[in-house]
C-alpha cells in the first residue's frame, strides 16, 4: 500500500524526474505568515478555511556542446487558490481577498546555484531543490505575492468618516469606479463653493 504523500518532506529532485503531479487543501491556521497578515476582525472560522494547492514536476533535456551529456533542466509549477481576509484601506472594514496565483519554478542543485541563476527569465522563478524539500514556506510566498499592495474591496459598503468627510463634517457617499486610475476624492475647491454659497 503506498503511504500518503507528505508535502512537508519530500524529494523535490525525484519528484520532478518522475513527472510527479499531487495536490491538497492546508487550512490557514496551519501556514504562520498567513495568519500573521490576516485581519484581526477576521470571522472566527477564518483559520480554518482551505488552500488549494496543486503541484506538478517536469524534466526537460537540453542538447550540450558536442561531446558533454545533455543538460536535465527540472520543473515545478505550483498553484494556490483560496482567500485571505484583510482589512480594506479605504473604508476599514474587514473583507475576503480572492487568491490564485500560478508560478512555475526552476529547481537548482543547491542554494548557491539558486543565487548565481540568471534573472533575465520573467516566467520562471529559480529555487533550491531539496531531497526532504518543505513546501509549506513556497506556498506561503505564493499567497502573500498575490496579495494586493493596498487592500480593499472592489465597492466599499461604506465610507469611513475619519476618511472622507463632507463641508459640514458629515459623511459624503464616494463612488467606487473600478475603471478609474485612482479613487475619487471631494475636492477641497468644491468645499470652499459650498461655505460661499452659505454667506
Amino acid at each position: 500500500m503506498n503511504q500518503p504523500f507528505d508535502f512537508r518532506a519530500f524529494d523535490l529532485f525525484d519528484f520532478c524526474r518522475s513527472g510527479g503531479s499531487t495536490g491538497g487543501e492546508i487550512a490557514t491556521h496551519d501556514l504562520p505568515r498567513i495568519i500573521a497578515e490576516t485581519a484581526d476582525d477576521a470571522p472566527p472560522l477564518a483559520g480554518s478555511e482551505p488552500f488549494a494547492w496543486r503541484m506538478t514536476g517536469s524534466v526537460r533535456e537540453e542538447a550540450s556542446e558536442p561531446g558533454m551529456a545533455a543538460r536535465r533542466r527540472l520543473f515545478l509549477e505550483l498553484t494556490v487558490d483560496g482567500r485571505m481576509w484583510l482589512d480594506c484601506q479605504r473604508c476599514l472594514q474587514v473583507y475576503a481577498q480572492p487568491v490564485s496565483t500560478s508560478t512555475r519554478f526552476e529547481i537548482a542543485a543547491s542554494e548557491a546555484e539558486a543565487e548565481a541563476a540568471p534573472l533575465d527569465d520573467d516566467e520562471v522563478d529559480v529555487i533550491a531543490g531539496s531531497r526532504r524539500f518543505d513546501l509549506l514556506p513556497l506556498i506561503e510566498d505564493e499567497i502573500l505575492l498575490a496579495l494586493p499592495v493596498a487592500p480593499k474591496h472592489e465597492i466599499c459598503p461604506t465610507v469611513h468618516d475619519s476618511l472622507v468627510t463632507g463641508a459640514d463634517g458629515e459623511v459624503e457617499s464616494v463612488p467606487d469606479d473600478a475603471d478609474a486610475g485612482e479613487e475619487k476624492r471631494p475636492s477641497p475647491f468644491a468645499a470652499l463653493a459650498k461655505l460661499k454659497t452659505r454667506h
